[in-house]
């Protein structure tokens, strides 16, 4: 890979991740990494590692998840040298019991890491908040979650989550939910409930992004129908190529496409095996059969959707992002195409969809 080209592209292009840094890992709800610090010993995002790579926004993602005190002490006692911060624990006790609380508690320490680092990332609620973070050379940070079961059925608690700042959010993980089927509910043939849908409307009103990946397929087609901004599938390859039910089926990729949503592509590219905390080490080298298998996901996305709706989501891998970059320019993609999948497809959409 020629690194001083890949450095400079990121330099000049819009680069983005659909999904780049994971809030439920156990690093971050329980060492209590960091962000601000660079951390050599893993590919695993921080704050400093965002900005080496060229990322212009990343969306960090959270959900309603508790190690408990037993799983707590299995895990450290695994950690040879520790990273995080011992003077605070998220949760006090046995009391916490909801989710809402726990989610809570969740992006109350990712945006105390925001807070405390204002000098390299930028919490984007609103359109100016992405000028203000590009003129200032700072990394964008969308906070996201990933269902919507904490909401129950209020639309004053995911209002509340918007003024917090919450501007993404995937909309079921798996099975049945109160508005919305996983991807593994397929007996039920189930499209949105009533109450799925005034969700929708009501992140429609509120500039959050919705995110289609988890759902199955006859939700998928009813969000895009009833939604009334763009939506996105923020990490899922062509179940065509993949046999993964998991993954997007043709109709909803062209309803996503006539829509003028995104995909985002989730890179097969392995991390390296390391031990806890983080449980990935360095990326220093990709394997030539990953890249390629990066570039054909890709290109049979654009060639099913067109140059414009197909972005990348690594699911938390944002070390490979240089690589994919390099994979798309040397298999063929001009510049100018290879800028629009990297991130300016994507930036399109939150643009559009975000608060002015």
């Amino acid at each position: 890979m020629n690194a001083e080209r890949i450095q400079a592209f990121h330099r000049l292009h819009p680069i983005c991740d659909m999904i780049g840094l994971n809030l439920t890992h156990p690093r971050f709800v329980i060492e209590n990494v960091d962000l601000g610090r660079r951390h050599d010993e893993t590919c695993r995002g921080d704050f400093v590692k965002f900005k080496e790579w060229g990322l212009r926004l990343v969306m960090c993602k959270g959900g309603p998840v508790w190690y408990d005190p037993n799983y707590r002490g299995d895990w450290l006692a695994q950690v040879a040298q520790r990273t995080g911060r011992e003077d605070e624990a998220m949760f006090l006790g046995w009391g916490v019991r909801h989710p809402t609380q726990l989610v809570l508690a969740m992006l109350d320490r990712f945006l105390l890491n925001v807070e405390a680092n204002p000098d390299q990332v930028q919490l984007i609620r609103q359109v100016a908040d992405l000028d203000m973070a590009q003129a200032t050379g700072k990394v964008g940070l969308l906070m996201g979650l990933n269902s919507s079961i904490w909401f129950g059925d209020s639309p004053g608690v995911l209002r509340m989550f918007a003024r917090l700042g919450l501007r993404h959010i995937t909309l079921a993980v798996s099975g049945r939910e109160l508005g919305y089927d996983g991807y593994d509910e397929t007996r039920s043939g189930g499209k949105l409930t009533a109450h799925g849908v005034r969700l929708i409307h009501e992140m429609n009103e509120c500039g959050i992004l919705v995110d289609i990946s988890h759902l199955n397929d006859p939700c998928s087609l009813d969000v895009i129908a009833v939604s009334r901004q763009p939506v996105i599938a923020s990490h899922s390859n062509p179940r065509a190529l993949s046999g993964s039910l998991r993954d997007i089926p043709e109709e909803v990729m062209r309803a996503l496409a006539a829509s003028g949503g995104v995909l985002g592509i989730m890179p097969p590219i392995s991390r390296p095996p390391g031990p806890p905390p983080t449980g990935a080490g360095p990326l220093l080298q990709v394997a030539r059969s990953e890249i390629d298998e990066t570039v054909r996901l890709v290109r049979y996305a654009v060639n099913m959707m067109g140059i414009d709706q197909v972005g990348i989501g690594t699911h938390f891998n944002s070390a490979s992002l240089p690589w994919v970059t390099y994979g798309l320019l040397e298999a063929g993609f001009s510049e100018a195409e290879t800028a629009k999948i990297m991130g300016g497809n994507y930036l399109r959409v939150v643009r559009q969809v975000l608060p002015a």
